[in-house]
């Protein structure tokens, strides 16, 4: 992962200070072609007046204590006192401090844009997303016709659905209700069925790279990507009396298992209208840096929150261009397993105090592969009445 800086361009008495300084290896990777070939220039030159300072620091050092040892030094057949000795170290250091003068005001200028172009880079970016918010049944219908769009954007023209996940005060359900009520709409908004059930049922089966992972013992694994997608449902209780849910529809790449596609709505059972929003305070536009330096593919810590995890998910995807393991998700949603496949970092969702009433708030932090966790920001979900703050 990316290596990230301390600290952030900060405000002083009205005025802003200078970048915080960034090491030298840094300083290349942000100069452009025509300051690099000033920069090596520089730094060459800078280097041999280091030489010649260290040089002549040497003989100061040492040919002066042994003339004075010896009572005169030979050079060249004539006797050199311990005072022309340091005059002619003088010199050379004199020279070398030169050179190093020279080429100082360069190397500043340079360390300064880089440093720059850093802090820049570091700006704090936020990420929202206002809910589409609907009857469970409609919110469903909605979030069905548009995930399919995407799905035939994408190129995708067949689908296994395998089931559908939910998360409230009861721990986590598979219930087969909310999977029939996707079946029966992908069908009746798309006019298109999703794949039959195979007579084995749905079950995560593991392959070794670089096979991919089937969906059932009974279904042969994708051999290539947009072979056809994969399909689920999750459902996360929001609000003490469960009358909001968040229902994100997920579709995935059979061969790769990585989400390719998300759709979220905030489905409401209760009389009185809710607005909601989600909203991701990125400190130091982690994710956006992510996104261009390659291709990123995240999966979560166990410990992280399921809510969290979700959102976090959807933001992902329809955000940036990093995406997420789907395999882990297929596994929970339709058993077998394990899931294994290979991610480049993980995400943590932990729970935050709230800002306000009727907000959940998580802690965000990513964690490249054998590294210590890297704070990004503060993650918020907000349902209530319209135009609440």
């Amino acid at each position: 992962m990316i290596a990230l800086l301390a600290s952030f361009l900060m405000l002083a008495a009205g005025e802003p200070v200078a970048p915080p300084p960034i090491s030298d290896a840094e300083v290349v990777r942000e100069l452009k072609p025509a300051e690099l070939a000033e920069w090596h220039n520089a730094m060459r030159i800078n280097s041999l007046g280091q030489s010649r300072v260290k040089q002549g620091q040497s003989i100061m050092d040492t040919s002066i204590a042994a003339a004075a040892a010896t009572n005169g030094a030979k050079a060249g057949g004539l006797t050199e006192t311990p005072e022309q000795i340091k005059l002619r170290a003088q010199k050379i250091i004199d020279e070398g401090n030169r050179q190093i003068q020279q080429v100082a005001p360069s190397l500043n200028r340079l360390r300064l844009a880089a440093s720059q172009r850093v802090a820049e880079k570091m700006k704090p970016v936020d990420f929202t997303a206002t809910l589409e918010v609907a009857a469970p049944s409609a919110a469903l219908d909605a979030a069905v016709g548009r995930l399919h769009k995407q799905a035939a954007d994408l190129g995708y023209v067949s689908a296994h659905l395998v089931g559908s996940l939910r998360f409230g005060a009861a721990g986590l359900e598979r219930p087969a209700e909310l999977t029939a009520d996707l079946r029966a709409a992908w069908s009746r908004r798309t006019g298109v069925a999703l794949a039959a059930v195979p007579a084995e049922g749905y079950a995560y089966v593991p392959a070794v790279a670089p096979a991919a992972p089937a969906l059932s013992k009974g279904l042969k694994p994708a051999t290539a990507p947009k072979q056809f997608a994969v399909l689920w449902a999750e459902q996360y209780a929001v609000g003490a009396d469960g009358a909001q849910t968040l229902l994100f529809l997920r579709l995935a790449d059979a061969h790769s298992l990585r989400i390719v596609a998300s759709e979220l709505a905030l489905t409401n059972a209760a009389a009185a209208p809710v607005a909601g929003a989600v909203a991701l305070r990125d400190e130091r536009s982690f994710l956006p840096r992510l996104a261009q330096s390659g291709e990123w593919t995240f999966g979560f810590e166990r410990d992280s929150h399921p809510v969290g995890s979700a959102l976090l998910t959807h933001l992902c995807l329809t955000q940036t261009r990093l995406s997420v393991a789907g395999d882990p998700y297929v596994a929970i949603v339709a058993g077998g397993g394990p899931a294994g496949g290979a991610v480049g970092a993980k995400w943590r969702a932990s729970a935050a105090e709230a800002p306000a009433a009727g907000v959940t708030a998580f802690r965000i932090e990513g964690i490249p592969a054998g590294g210590a966790a890297v704070p990004v920001g503060q993650l918020t979900l907000r349902v209530g009445a319209p135009g609440a703050k």
